[in-house]
């Protein structure tokens, strides 16, 4: 089970076209910095609907993002504290 870790925007790098051609159903995905504003986009909701996605707390607030991510069930936004956590729940993590 490895965590994926993406960083980088889609529109400005592959990383998270590369990660889902690699990842298992069983994978998850945390979308940091730039990489959650994939979110705002229909397209990219629907190509992360089937995965565990974790999403950092400080990096939506500093994009003030709050009001425009959506609510979904596979979406979990969690803390640095928890981000510790996920990477010891996992056992390998991956940086795109």
């Amino acid at each position: 089970m490895i965590l994926h870790h993406i960083q980088s925007s889609v529109t400005a790098d592959n990383a998270l076209s590369t990660c889902l051609r690699y990842i298992d159903a069983q994978d998850s995905i945390l979308l940091a910095d730039d990489a959650l504003n994939c979110l705002l986009n229909t397209q990219w909701q629907q190509r992360l609907a089937d995965f565990k996605l974790y999403v950092l707390i400080e990096d939506i607030e500093a994009r003030g993002l709050s009001e425009r991510l959506p609510q979904s069930a596979n979406i979990s936004i969690i803390d640095y504290d928890q981000f510790v956590l996920a990477t010891l729940q996992h056992t390998k993590v991956i940086t795109w």
